[in-house]
């Protein structure tokens, strides 16, 4: 197996051991085993859990940024509804190996704040560019404290019995109308073919 073949397994096979068991009881000896190689060359990719913990949940981050990316031929609104629905799938344990960007944020604080922060750095421009917003530090702010709410009541409801996953869907979207005094379902169209062009310039 090539070498970034071989990294990207043991990533994967990290999420799921860290998601069932935590970073503390995770063992880099079983990460070892179900990947069929020794510890040390776990070791010789990531030197520490921390290291190989780090990468999975760039991998996850790296994950979440695809889903939710915005489709230019789409209209605002649906974007939108499309990106929320993607995160309530990210956090979804029916995902099995899902670790998502909060778990284990008691244990590993500096790690799982850099990694999210970044991320919401990456949607927040991209909310700014699909609304055609103002690109100030109150409409980001505004921006990354819905990102919030949105990661923080999708790890609630996920997988909770009994709540319609478009009611969650509109509720988000009110809640990032509300914070940015724009109607997600109103913009323009020119504004989107004016992003579109501007995406496909060199």
């Amino acid at each position: 197996m090539e070498p970034d073949d071989r990294q990207a397994q043991i990533i994967r096979i990290a999420a799921s051991h860290f998601a069932h068991n935590g970073y503390d009881s995770a063992s880099m000896a079983s990460i070892a085993a179900e990947a069929g190689v020794t510890r040390a060359l776990v070791y010789h990719y990531f030197p520490t859990k921390a290291a190989l913990f780090e990468a999975v949940l760039q991998s996850e981050s790296d994950a979440l940024l695809a889903a939710t990316d915005f489709d230019l031929h789409l209209s605002p609104l649906d974007n939108i509804r499309a990106a929320v629905r993607a995160y309530l799938e990210h956090f979804s344990q029916s995902r099995d190996r899902a670790i998502n960007l909060q778990l284990q944020a008691d244990v590993q604080p500096v790690l799982v704040g850099e990694v999210t922060r970044a991320n919401h750095a990456v949607l927040t421009q991209r909310v700014v560019k699909l609304l055609a917003l103002a690109d100030d530090p109150l409409i980001r702010g505004a921006i990354n404290g819905w990102l919030d709410f949105v990661t923080t009541l999708s790890r609630e409801i996920a997988d909770e019995p009994g709540i319609d996953r478009e009611s969650v869907v509109n509720l988000c979207i009110r809640t990032l109308e509300a914070s940015t005094c724009t109607d997600a379902g109103q913009i323009k169209p020119n504004r989107l073919s004016l992003l579109k062009k501007r995406k496909e310039r060199p």
